[in-house]
């Protein structure tokens, strides 16, 4: 782990740690790493120039969430946004039903939540989307409505996206390592940052794979 205090400040961003929701001082030079390294993550899904992609997340996720918007308009793509919460599944499927969409980045159990209590199935929610990357919870729930989708979760500051359905969600592996300790995840920054994560345990509960580079859970707990 590396630190960088006297860095300029982007913002203040937060993540789940075990116990409460930690903020996370969130320098300009890591903001700029992380944008510049995500159209290569967005085009290992296939998404580039002319693809149009769906954010499912939260303001307090912008941390995570911004390199990833920002990278999609770099790659040439279009994209929406949506809060990850209950009452914006009609949004989605608005969106869905009315544009189509190559991927569907964050979905969560909220947004599933959201669209059953409006009668609308999974399978019909995602017909057509070829990438459904779907956080814990949300991820098994798609799996047993029969779907593929892909494996996503935010451990803690590092953003893990899987490259295809049922693998292992990858983190940029040049920004972060991953550490397991009794089922949780463990996070360390490999280069500096205005925080420092030095084994620092986050929320997310996984296996952590590929020598500290992934993560991934049963498709079916």
């Amino acid at each position: 782990m590396t630190s960088a205090p006297e860095t300029v400040l982007w913002g203040v961003g937060a993540y789940d740690a075990p116990d409460r929701r930690a903020p996370w001082p969130i320098g300009t030079d890591e903001m700029h790493r992380d944008m510049g390294a995500a159209p290569a993550r967005l085009a290992a899904l296939g998404i580039g120039a002319g693809s149009r992609v769906l954010f499912c997340s939260m303001l307090s996720e912008a941390g995570q969430f911004w390199p990833w918007i920002v990278g999609t308009m770099l790659s040439g793509a279009q994209l929406s946004c949506a809060d990850a919460l209950v009452s914006e599944a009609a949004r989605v499927h608005v969106l869905l039903r009315t544009m189509a969409f190559d991927a569907v980045i964050g979905v969560n159990d909220a947004v599933l939540a959201g669209c059953a209590e409006r009668g609308v199935p999974s399978a019909n929610l995602f017909a057509g989307v070829r990438v459904v990357a779907a956080r814990p919870g949300a991820y098994e729930r798609l799996c047993a409505d029969g779907l593929a989708p892909y494996r996503f979760a935010l451990c803690g500051p590092a953003v893990a996206i899987a490259p295809a359905p049922g693998e292992p969600a990858a983190i940029d592996a040049d920004e972060w390592h991953l550490d397991e300790y009794d089922g949780g995840v463990l996070v360390t920054n490999r280069k500096p940052r205005a925080t420092t994560f030095d084994r620092t345990p986050v929320a997310t509960r996984a296996q952590v794979v590929d020598d500290g580079k992934a993560v991934t859970w049963q498709s079916g707990r």
